[in-house]
């Protein structure tokens, strides 16, 4: 059997947990490393001159990030397949399951408000360390062979959110590089690995499509045309 063919929902709901994982991970990483700073003006200012304003330390909120953890986990534990591997252990207590697309499209819902809430909270989207984590999110759907419809309309969640937050009002939050660097790259190397992990067959162990038997019947048989030079 195809590789492909034996790709079940159930794996693709077990990949999306530990893709979720490994995002949530990162994203509670880079908001321990970041340390902005808030410009605020000055409440009063002396001899009637305009505020200049001051430098605050801007912190990040944890519980959107843990909310958003619990949820997801929740929902794919409650999907179909991934129901039926620990249901037995709970006999006699019912539970209302939804599809494994219908959790993880829900799943993916859910990075990208919480993407958007630390890109919010950190300079928008020109100083934000979390906005490789935005354009990653659509990338990894791809990967988890969600439907074209469902990671388009990812897509194209992501750059509205992108350009809301491109707004001259949020640029008040400078980020550390050192939570953009790491930001950054950690996205590079969990597209890389979901991309490794979901990969199709590669290219050198392809095997060449052989000719159709009726073409080689044909090729072989003698023709019926004869020429010239052949009749009697």
């Amino acid at each position: 059997m195809n590789s492909e063919q034996s790709i079940q929902p159930l794996n693709v709901a077990a990949a999306t947990l530990l893709v979720e994982l490994l995002l949530i991970t990162l994203l509670a990483i880079t908001s321990s490393l970041f340390q902005g700073r808030r410009w605020e003006p000055e409440r009063s200012s002396r001899l009637g001159l305009p505020a200049e304003g001051h430098i605050a330390g801007a912190q990040l909120r944890r519980s959107p990030t843990l909310f958003v953890a619990l949820a997801s986990f929740a929902v794919l534990l409650i999907s179909d397949e991934l129901y039926s591997i620990w249901s037995p252990i709970f006999q006699g207590v019912g539970i209302n399951t939804i599809s494994a697309a219908a959790a993880i499209g829900t799943v993916f819902i859910l990075n990208l408000f919480l993407v958007g809430y630390l890109m919010y909270a950190t300079g928008g989207s020109r100083n934000s360390p979390f906005l490789s984590a935005l354009f990653t999110i659509p990338a990894l759907a791809i990967f988890l062979r969600l439907p074209p419809s469902m990671f388009t309309t990812y897509a194209v969640v992501a750059c509205v959110i992108y350009l809301v937050l491109l707004a001259p009002s949020f640029e008040r939050v400078q980020s550390s590089q050192s939570a953009a660097a790491f930001m950054n790259i950690s996205c590079l190397l969990l597209s890389m690995f979901t991309g490794y992990i979901t990969r199709p067959v590669p290219i050198n162990e392809l095997k060449a499509a052989m000719p159709h038997p009726a073409l080689i019947e044909s090729v072989s048989k003698p023709s019926a045309i004869q020429t010239p030079e052949s009749a009697p």
